[in-house]
């Protein structure tokens, strides 16, 4: 469809740069979302489309055509890829002057620091959702945090050590500052009999930990070059897991037909 084309690569367009730094009130891409429907189907004299005008329901236009959509962007899943992509850039300070400025004023590892405003309180909200595709190869251990960052096998202490996590009192620290004030400093007085053992297990884990001057490597399955980070494939990822368990889009939107038999069958499939 080359209307589809067209909202991707002109009316998306005008919102990527914003969406790259900032996130997108709901009411903003409410009124984006207006434009881009009336020019996906028809439009009225006063610029906006009527609902029986629109064939297909806006939540099957945002889905990628190999999962049964029709390939229109979703911008809210965008605007967090993008922001997504914006925290990789923090960790590489040497392609950014920006990177450079926020390392000077905030702790990389959970963006505590002298830095305010609502832009920064959603980027801590997103921040979970980074660790949990990076991985982080430990160096130094100044940029990594103890208990959220994947940095032991392929997951974070947090989920492996749930019992010992509950009765931690300082859930923000690196792992260098952990390994310099001792984890048992961190800890609640009385652990339960499960805390104790995973407490045995971390700390025969710390023993084999050894910290050195050079910078922690952070690596992720959406890597793309050396710095940069995949958004495409991170926006894949995430419409993915929203899909109605495809099956041909179940049978093309759930059918029971009209909307012109489903658009046509979503053009003979």
């Amino acid at each position: 469809m080359g209307r589809t084309v067209l909202v991707n690569s002109v009316l998306d367009s005008q919102l990527v740069y914003l969406m790259s730094s900032l996130q997108l009130p709901p009411t903003v891409i409410h009124q984006m979302d207006r434009r881009r429907r009336a020019f996906l189907w028809s439009v009225d004299k006063n610029g906006s489309c009527t609902p029986s005008a629109c064939l297909v329901a806006w939540e099957n236009c945002c889905f990628p055509k190999d999962l049964g959509g029709l390939g229109v962007k979703d911008l809210t899943t965008q605007n967090l890829c993008l922001l997504i992509k914006l925290l990789h850039r923090v960790h590489f300070p040497k392609t950014s002057a920006w990177a450079q400025w926020v390392q000077g004023r905030a702790s990389v590892a959970n963006l505590k620091g002298d830095l305010h405003g609502d832009h920064w309180n959603t980027l801590r909200q997103i921040l979970p959702l980074y660790q949990a595709i990076t991985t982080v190869l430990i160096e130094n251990g100044t940029t990594c945090t103890f208990w959220h960052d994947v940095w032991f096998q392929d997951e974070s202490l947090e989920d492996l050590c749930p019992a010992l996590y509950s009765h931690c009192n300082v859930k923000d620290c690196t792992v260098a500052e952990m390994l310099n004030n001792g984890l048992s400093n961190s800890l609640v007085p009385r652990l339960t009999a499960r805390a104790t053992t995973e407490l045995h297990f971390v700390q025969q884990l710390l023993g084999d930990v050894t910290l050195d001057s050079s910078t922690d490597k952070r690596i992720s399955v959406f890597s793309k070059g050396e710095f940069g980070l995949d958004t495409g494939a991170m926006y894949r990822l995430l419409k993915s897991r929203r899909q109605h368990n495809d099956l041909g889009a179940n049978f093309v939107w759930k059918n029971s037909a009209p909307p012109r038999v489903q658009l046509f069958m979503w053009l003979l499939v």
